[in-house]
């Protein structure tokens, strides 16, 4: 399978509906980390989608700028929320994880939930977090989620364990159609050496529904 950025783009271009039909509700994880931002901040929300995480953040009292390479997802994300002044605090931008629009220490805070696991190299994976890592200021916050390659889950949708990090896990269309997704799945360690050579710098790292959870923080 194609597993460019091009792809990716184009395969979450075309299950946006029903992807963001399904992915409604904000992570437990997340929440806890808006929760401990204070009022004010500028967030980054890294492959934000449709918004279920931006949604809440702007909910909080802060201003948020979600990036994503699907402009489908944006435009979903935009119209659900452009008839409410509780959310005129969220930006949409159409931006790749690995080259961000934005100067150096612009952001008080970054999220990059579930969006790791799609870049199909290494390479690609530290520079977007190394370009998150550019963009916080001195002392800012990070958290970031990946997909864990033990995650039992996995054997239910692949039909037994993963034998390879790089997989294909399929999403059905609302027709019965399914598109496979690309995945580079995480073992042991692997988050712990990006966020190191990133140069943040890792303040704890914790398991939670078959993910790999780091919070982070930008090096004065």
């Amino acid at each position: 399978m194609d597993r460019s950025k091009a792809s990716v783009r184009a395969t979450y271009d075309r299950i946006a509906a029903s992807y963001a039909a399904a992915r409604e509700r904000p992570w437990d994880e997340v929440l806890d980390f808006i929760t401990d931002l204070p009022a004010g901040s500028l967030v980054l929300d890294v492959g934000c989608g449709h918004g279920r995480h931006a949604r809440p953040l702007a909910l909080t009292g802060q201003s948020v700028v979600g990036i994503d390479v699907s402009r489908k997802l944006l435009t979903i994300g935009k119209k659900a929320t452009s008839s409410s002044q509780d959310f005129r605090s969220i930006e949409w931008v159409g931006a790749d994880a690995t080259a961000l629009p934005f100067p150096d220490a612009t952001f008080d805070a970054a999220l990059c939930i579930a969006v790791l696991h799609h870049l199909a190299s290494r390479v690609d994976r530290l520079l977007a977090v190394t370009e998150m890592r550019r963009v916080l200021r001195p002392g800012a916050k990070a958290f970031l989620s990946v997909w864990s390659l033990d995650d039992p889950y996995l054997e239910r949708v692949l039909g037994g364990r993963p034998k390879k990090p790089d997989v294909e896990i399929p999403w059905r269309l609302p027709d019965g159609t399914t598109v496979p997704r690309p995945y580079h799945l995480f073992k042991d360690d692997e988050l712990e050496r990006l966020i190191i050579e990133s140069g943040l710098e890792g303040e704890s790292f914790f398991r939670g529904a078959g993910n790999r959870f780091v919070l982070a923080r930008a090096n004065g």
